[in-house]
């Protein structure tokens, strides 16, 4: 007698693919993505274009990501994970809570100066609508990472309130990408010192002469 197990007909097609090679082949997918995306513009690459790049199918493509968007929200979310694991591992050993806010903020700073091609993919892609942003800014894993600013700033003032700690902290985040903004793309402009104007800022904030 034939147990039904042996009746079952095998199944064919492609073998089930590990989540670990599943994550390489979507590492490998984002890596050619940040480069096409920074030598060719974000709206000049197809799905098609990464494909080839990626050495892939297009369905290979969107078997990971069902829009080109979400492949840029994934790389923004890989650099600001990056950027804050820095943060935190550079401010990791201060234990005065106004040096602490500094470091965070000549750290941001430093970032994005010493890694140019992220922020013209975070903040300077074209082609994407507001609606796509939002979708990221939004993201409550996002918007924790950016909470050690407010963290930091309550505290080294003890006793201000919630509404006035966001609107410095607000006003911090602003004059940080302004400041690195203004070096990275008005770069022959002989701008003061980074470490100065970063310092300055910081302690405008925190109401320090």
């Amino acid at each position: 007698m034939v147990s039904k197990v042996e009746e079952m007909p095998k199944r064919r097609g492609r073998p089930v693919q590990s989540s670990e090679e599943a994550e390489k082949v979507k590492a490998h997918i984002g890596s050619c993505a940040f480069r096409l995306f920074r030598e060719e513009g974000y709206p000049a690459v197809s799905m098609r274009r990464l494909a080839q790049e990626a050495g892939c199918t297009v369905m290979t493509i969107y078997r990971y990501y069902p829009r080109k968007i979400d492949i840029l929200r994934d790389l923004w979310a890989e650099v600001f994970g990056d950027l804050f694991d820095l943060l935190v591992e550079r401010a990791g050993s201060i234990k005065s809570p106004t040096s602490r806010l500094e470091a965070f903020a000549q750290g941001y700073v430093e970032y994005w100066l010493d890694r140019r091609e992220h922020y013209f993919l975070v903040f300077m892609s074209s082609g994407v609508s507001q609606s796509d942003v939002s979708v990221f800014v939004e993201d409550d894993a996002v918007l924790k990472r950016f909470g050690i600013f407010r963290e930091s700033l309550a505290a080294a003032l003890p006793g201000v309130g919630e509404a006035e700690l966001k609107l410095k902290a607000d006003l911090l985040l602003c004059t940080l990408n302004g400041i690195a903004h203004n070096l990275i793309t008005i770069s022959a402009y002989p701008w003061a010192a980074p470490r100065d104007m970063v310092r300055a800022a910081t302690r405008g904030v925190l109401g320090i002469r």
